[in-house]
């Protein structure tokens, strides 16, 4: 790489959404890792070409250049950078894919001039379907997927109906067409989303399909911006319908909820913690994740779906879900 080349490289990464990874990935498994979020994921040249966006060959960061991107680490790091092969990106899926291939692969993922790091925010899984599916159809699967509800929250679900454990709210309005609640997970249905490259390999006579998507109940931490909104939408009731993210927007909303820029370290393991009370904290956490993956990739089976993380990104298994699981 020439000195000119050197010295435009920082702010090629700065502006497009780039993987910051630990170590330089195998062309392989860099092409495995892609084609969970598209299937027809295929290599061209040195270059990987997935769902519309472009994945750069890995190049090698030195401290002083890594200084100049506002990321503190002293043995440098592999930087993917993604191009969106169109003027502008699909449902920022260049975004989504950077943070997809970086979560995986143990890394951080940085997007005009802001570090973020995945593992910090997992998200919610999502199940990809063909269509809205019929209360009858997916009750008996829930009922032996979820922690059972004991008894309706007429506060929280005024409209709420308790079938073999499960609270079911039928919406109907907006995006969202229903919602179910166990004891500590709720699925949320929501309608006439675009499809994403995996669902678009599935199903390509569709239009627009259906989501399912698998949160907590109650959260612990309020997000911030567009997520709010939806967040909140259960303590009223019903989520708002209005407020329901696009397939992949999940993705773009996650910088957000994580302020990655004032305080990060890409030297540091993403499970680091202060104390054992945090220790204990994330662990907890790490459960209720793969309990709601379990319950994505059940409702996946079940439903003839896709399931997926926040990202786009397949979920053969619940712990496909986990950070660092290609590194």
């Amino acid at each position: 790489m020439s000195w000119f080349s050197k010295l435009l490289l920082p702010g090629r990464l700065r502006t497009g959404p780039t993987a910051l990874l630990p170590a330089r990935p195998d062309p392989k498994t860099l092409l495995a890792v892609a084609q969970l979020a598209d299937p027809e994921a295929r290599t061209d040249g040195d270059d990987i070409l997935a769902g519309g966006s472009r994945i750069q060959p890995p190049v090698e960061l030195t401290a002083d250049v890594l200084a100049k991107l506002g990321v503190p680490d002293d043995d440098g790091l592999w930087a993917c950078r993604i191009a969106a092969e169109g003027p502008l990106p699909v449902d920022f899926f260049d975004k989504s894919l950077a943070e997809g291939i970086a979560y995986r692969l143990g890394g951080w993922s940085l997007c005009q001039g802001e570090p973020l790091d995945p593992a910090e925010d997992a998200g919610d899984p999502l199940v990809y379907l063909p269509a809205v599916p019929e209360p009858e159809e997916i009750l008996p699967v829930l009922s032996e997927a979820l922690r059972h509800a004991e008894a309706v929250d007429a506060e929280k679900w005024p409209e709420g109906e308790l079938i073999e454990g499960v609270v079911h709210v039928p919406v109907r309005g907006g995006r969202v067409a229903d919602v179910y609640a166990g004891a500590d997970v709720l699925v949320t249905i929501e309608e006439g989303h675009r499809l994403p490259p995996a669902a678009q390999t599935r199903w390509p006579y569709l239009t627009e399909i259906a989501i399912a998507r698998v949160s907590p109940v109650t959260r612990t931490e309020e997000p911030e911006g567009e997520d709010a909104d939806l967040a909140d939408g259960p303590a009223e009731g019903v989520p708002d319908p209005d407020a329901a993210p696009g397939p992949l927007d999940a993705a773009s909303g996650t910088d957000a909820d994580t302020d990655a820029g004032s305080d990060t370290d890409a030297g540091s393991d993403a499970e680091d913690v202060p104390s054992g009370n945090d220790a204990e904290g994330a662990d907890e956490v790490r459960a209720a994740l793969l309990v709601r993956a379990a319950v994505a990739v059940t409702l996946a089976n079940a439903l003839r779906g896709i399931a997926a993380d926040s990202r786009g990104f397949q979920l053969a298994e619940p712990a496909d879900v986990l950070p660092g699981g290609y590194a």
